[in-house]
Order: C-alpha cells, then sequence, then structure tokens
C-alpha cells in the first residue's frame, strides 16, 4: 500500500519559495548525455521523447523511441554538475505517457515510484530505484480484452491514477490494482476522440482537465464536465495548469503553433497566446516555473523560447494578445521536444531528436543521410 505523507503540501509551498525569478536571458551548458542512448541496430532511428524532474529534483526521467524509459541522478561534485544514469525500465511497446509519482518527498525514499503507459500494454507502476514492476492496472476494451491507455496523472496525493484513452477517463485507486475503476464517457461530449493528455489544478483538488486530438479542452470539477475549450486548430498535446490555478495553458501539435492561455475565471476567454514553432505531431513541451513567472517551451528548430508571464497584457475586443518573446536560445541541432525546469534550482533539462526520412538524389539516386541529427539530454543553468 502506498502511503500520502502528511507534509506534502508543506513541501510544495517550499519547493516555490526556492525556485527564484531569474531573468531567463541566456543558458550556461553544464553537461550533455547522448552515449546513453545509443543503439546498436543500424536501421533503427533513435530519439528522445520528453522529460521530466522528480518532484524532488534529485532525478529526471527520459523517454526515448526505444521504448524505455531512463532515470538519471543529478551530481553535484567540487560545483560540477553532472547527469548518472542509474536504472532504465523496458517497456513491451511505444511509451505513450510517463509521470512520477507526486508524493516522491520521502526520508526513506520508498515513494520513488513512475507510472507508465505502452502499446497494447496495461498501466504500470514501477520502482525507479531497482527498476522491478509494483503494480499493474488494466483497462479492457469492448471484447473484453486489456487495451492500453495514451494519457496518464496522478491527483495531488498520488492516491488516485487519471488515465485517458479513446472515449474515456478511467480512475484507479493507486492502492488496489487489477481492473477496478470509476469509468468517465467522453464520446458525447468531447467528438469521440482519444483523451491525449491530463492536468490537475493544483488549488481546487476537485478540477483537471483533458485534451484531444479532436482539438477540444474539457474542465471537470467531481469528474463531471464543466466546460469545453475549442480553438486550437490541431490535437491537444499538453495542458498545464499555472501554480495559482486560474489559467490554463495549453499546446498542441503540427499545423498550430500557438500555446494558449485560457482564463479559467472568464471560462471560455483567452487572455495571450505565445508564438513557438511546431512542424511534427510528436509532443512538443513546455514548463511553467513554479513561482509562476516564466513559461518556456522547445521548438522544431532547435532552440527554446521564453517569456515572462508576469508582463502587461493589453487586452482588446475581438483581438488576441501575444506574449512578448523573452528570449530564443538554441539548445540543440535537432527538434526540442522535452523542457522541465527544475523544482527547485535554476536549473533546465532539455531532450532532442525526431524521426528523420532519407531523401534521394535525382543524379545519382543514392540515399543522402540527413546531418543535422541529435538524441540527447542535456542540463542546463539558467542565467
Amino acid at each position: 500500500m502506498i502511503e500520502v505523507s502528511d507534509t506534502l503540501l508543506d513541501t510544495q509551498r517550499e519547493i516555490t519559495k526556492l525556485n527564484q525569478p531569474v531573468s531567463f536571458k541566456s543558458l550556461q551548458h553544464l553537461c550533455t548525455c547522448s552515449d546513453d542512448f545509443l543503439v546498436d541496430d543500424k536501421e533503427f532511428q533513435q530519439c528522445l521523447k520528453g522529460c521530466k524532474w522528480s518532484p524532488n529534483g534529485l532525478s529526471i526521467l527520459i523517454n526515448s523511441e526505444d521504448k524505455r524509459l531512463r532515470i538519471f541522478n543529478i551530481e553535484d561534485i567540487e560545483q560540477n554538475v553532472s547527469l548518472c544514469k542509474v536504472n532504465q525500465i523496458k517497456e513491451g511497446g511505444t511509451i505513450y505517457d510517463y509521470v512520477w509519482y507526486p508524493n516522491f518527498v520521502d526520508k526513506n525514499k520508498t515513494n520513488n515510484l513512475i507510472l507508465s503507459t505502452s502499446h497494447r500494454s496495461p498501466i504500470h507502476l514501477w520502482n525507479a530505484t531497482d527498476g522491478q514492476l509494483e503494480a499493474t492496472y488494466r483497462v479492457y476494451d469492448h471484447v473484453d480484452e486489456v487495451a492500453h491507455v495514451n494519457s496518464l496523472c496522478f491527483n495531488w496525493s498520488g492516491e488516485e491514477i487519471y488515465s485517458g484513452s479513446y472515449g474515456k477517463i478511467n480512475i484507479f485507486r493507486t492502492e488496489r490494482p487489477g481492473r477496478e475503476f470509476i469509468e468517465i464517457p467522453t464520446k458525447a461530449d468531447l467528438h469521440r476522440s482519444i483523451i491525449s493528455t491530463i492536468a490537475m489544478n493544483p488549488v481546487d483538488k476537485s478540477m483537471f482537465a483533458v485534451g484531444t486530438y479532436s482539438k477540444d479542452i474539457g474542465i471537470y470539477g467531481g469528474n463531471q464536465l464543466m466546460y469545453i475549450l475549442r480553438g486550437h486548430k490541431s490535437g491537444i498535446t499538453q495542458l498545464k495548469f499555472s501554480p495559482d490555478g486560474l489559467k490554463l495553458y495549453s499546446g498542441s501539435r503540427k499545423g498550430d503553433n500557438d500555446i494558449v492561455c485560457w482564463d479559467l475565471r472568464n471560462v471560455g476567454q483567452t487572455l495571450y497566446s505565445a508564438e513557438r514553432t511546431v512542424t511534427t505531431n510528436q509532443r512538443i513541451c513546455f514548463d511553467i516555473s513554479s513561482d509562476g513567472k516564466f513559461l518556456v517551451s522547445g521548438n522544431c528548430t532547435g532552440d527554446i523560447s521564453t517569456w515572462q508571464l508576469d508582463q502587461t497584457i493589453e487586452l482588446s475586443d475581438g483581438v488576441e494578445s501575444v506574449l512578448t518573446l523573452n528570449s530564443k536560445i538554441p539548445v540543440h541541432n535537432d527538434c526540442v521536444n522535452g523542457v522541465s525546469l527544475h523544482p527547485t534550482r535554476p536549473l533546465l533539462a532539455t531532450t532532442s531528436g525526431q524521426r528523420h526520412h532519407d531523401f534521394y538524389d535525382d543524379d545519382d539516386e543514392q540515399a543522402l543521410q540527413v546531418t543535422c541529427t541529435d538524441s540527447s539530454l542535456k542540463l542546463w543553468k539558467i542565467i
């Protein structure tokens, strides 16, 4: 059984205090991990697919094309910061989503857990320390066969697991593995689409949001649909609430470059948007600092974009406001699909990579290899 710490909220408040505002005008490169992701198969195109810091900031979790989750620990040796791989977990299929157990901060570190979902597999709960499988949660399809889910999220305490798939949301009790769950149908309201992402409101514990590949965003309260937000031009790939719980940020895939900020005090209205570059259908991640001061996003151009969220926004009737870019910094030689801000220190982790296709020269009909490839994890100090 997984126990919930009584000090979780106090820890979250301390994390917010420690993450002081920074200018975010430039980055200092600290270290790069690339050899850890090499594969023997020359026909296989390896690429990373996002990164996430653990809640206590001691570890970072990486997803990759080779169906593996890798865990790196941050090490400080004589003021030289580095990342050391401590474990990896092999899933049975393409990994769709992964998340840390939120109540990570524990003196005995017994709750160092990771939740993941992959193609044609049930939901798995892993021990990040030794890589052992702790629990399995199963969703079944209409012919009573195990079906995968596309998105995952713990509630704020870690007591419940929310999963999204085609036309439904399933809620499990973390302490009860198996097939016992609450099901919320979404086909009637959200265009019979896949639930691609789920986010929990950090203040209103009963509120959560889901995004779909049909461009819809559903806002739920007490497991009941309250509002539907529409306005994106492509399928939703990520949602994130602001630290005060009053705003919701949404990002989508190819065909829509905007990160949109929705005002939850005036539901249906957008406050502003931030423009990035998204030219693929993969998830291009963004993150918000725990003090709510900065927004950072990857781009398909090899750089990151940052915006100050405390800038003055002039609202005009019928005209959507656009955030002024704070900085644009080159960090990789390929698509930057993962960005994750450290919860307590001015550090940023980034990952890169995408699927490349060989192309042919009309003269000699020989395949020309794409030279601009980069599958690496990098750690940066924010300046």
